[in-house]
């Protein structure tokens, strides 16, 4: 485990705690610092070259950009993940949205239904601004993820609840996903399993993207 993961792993022990206080202003304040630490481009190089993940599947530059989207709300992140190199075929293509629920940050995605359509969406900002719930697949309420803070990072998780049918291969599963997100870089990974607890999919594999930001 490298000493970043460690250091989170303390801080999420300690004081792993829901965003409290009365004020909505407050939880807003929260939402807008975390917004502005996912926004930008980043890496997992470093992954690479020390040799925990493969290159050939596994080299990523995502881009996480803050767009306005009226349809999804007041705080929009559209991102993209190509792999290989920052012109390479994308990964994948999501939409998150972040809202405040009873004092706390809550976190949904959306997956594209037509990705090649909104690719470099960040680059155009009048391509998205029309997008509504039509062009998206959305999950159940019960894959809403609870956005904690915890000293320098946010984490999100999908709790144990988010049970969902594949669009592609019609398996049920219950998918789980950690994302932890501090000012200049993330960690990702993400898994689906059958009723049984059998693996559907890990990303990616045992371990976890760790994403570096090179700009803003």
């Amino acid at each position: 485990m490298t000493q970043h993961l460690k250091r989170v792993a303390v801080l999420l022990a300690l004081s792993l705690l829901p965003i409290h206080g009365s004020a909505q202003s407050q939880v807003n304040q929260e939402i807008e610092t975390l917004l502005r630490w996912v926004n930008g481009e980043y890496s997992n190089q470093q992954q690479i070259t020390d040799g925990e993940l493969d290159a050939e599947s596994n080299l990523l530059f995502p881009i996480f950009r803050k767009i306005d989207i009226p349809a999804f709300g007041d705080h929009v992140i559209y991102l993209q993940w190509p792999i290989g190199s920052p012109d390479g075929r994308l990964q994948r293509q999501r939409i998150w949205t972040f809202d405040q629920s009873d004092g706390a940050i809550t976190m949904n995605f959306f997956t594209l239904k037509e990705p090649e359509q909104w690719r470099d969406a960040h680059l155009d900002p009048d391509k998205v601004r029309a997008m509504t719930r039509d062009d998206v697949i959305a999950y159940p309420a019960t894959c809403l993820l609870p956005v904690m803070r915890a000293g320098e990072v946010f984490l999100a998780s999908i709790p144990p609840t988010c049970e969902i049918v594949s669009q592609g291969t019609r398996i049920t599963m219950t998918l789980w996903s950690e994302i932890i997100i501090s000012e200049n870089r993330m960690t990702y990974r993400e898994a689906g399993y059958r009723p049984d607890k059998s693996v559907v999919f890990q990303v990616p594999g045992t371990s976890r993207y760790e994403f570096n930001k090179l700009k803003d």
